[in-house]
């Protein structure tokens, strides 16, 4: 059975969630690649998270180096599976059968002043705080102990000339995981091999 299959199967993702919840159903939402180097993007034209072509900009999106060529699902969250969620939710998630990461794309934010750069890193955190709330209860009603069956971690990609300090991003990291016990990470690149704590 391939990877993919196993974390989906195990996680019970395609029942986590309600129909009256859901905007598309999860098996029109999710997409696999196994390539070595992945470039996910959120898509402005069509509103969605998918992964990015070769000739696409590798500064516009989350780029997954993938060294052993596992297999890594992208599901693509908000405008896809969940959408008019009050709070929003996460752009996507990529997950295989040992980790999960759900990932937020801010790279339209200017963030021309502290002030609102600040707002930026709290509207991100908001969405993926929603979306891990809404996962762990959608299997936590499965019996599915979501937060400890993988390797839980969220992404923030801003874009690579947002304007905010390294310690006010260190410091909103500290607030994220001592309120959610989940790494956050705001790197535009990831290594999935190595899990991130």
């Amino acid at each position: 059975m391939a990877v993919n299959q196993v974390a989906i199967d195990r996680l019970r993702l395609d029942e986590a969630f309600t129909k009256k919840m859901l905007h598309k159903a999860f098996d029109e939402c999710w997409t696999v690649k196994c390539d070595e180097l992945l470039l996910v993007v959120d898509d402005d034209e069509s509103k969605v998270s998918r992964f990015g072509a070769d000739c696409e900009d590798v500064e516009k999106g989350l780029l997954v180096f993938n060294e052993q060529r596992r297999e890594i699902v992208l599901l693509s969250i908000d405008n896809q599976l969940l959408k008019g969620i009050q709070g929003g939710v996460a752009d996507c998630a990529l997950f295989d059968d040992k980790q999960f990461r759900f990932v937020e794309f801010k790279m339209n934010a200017e963030g021309r002043s502290q002030k609102s750069a600040r707002n930026t890193l709290v509207k991100a955190g908001q969405q993926l705080k929603n979306t891990i709330l809404i996962f762990s209860e959608g299997e936590k009603a499965l019996k599915v102990d979501f937060e400890n069956a993988v390797s839980l971690s969220c992404h923030v990609v801003l874009s690579r000339n947002f304007p905010t300090a390294q310690s006010a991003i260190q410091d909103y990291q500290i607030a994220f995981a001592s309120e959610t016990g989940v790494y956050l990470s705001f790197d535009s690149e990831t290594h999935w091999e190595e899990p991130e704590k």
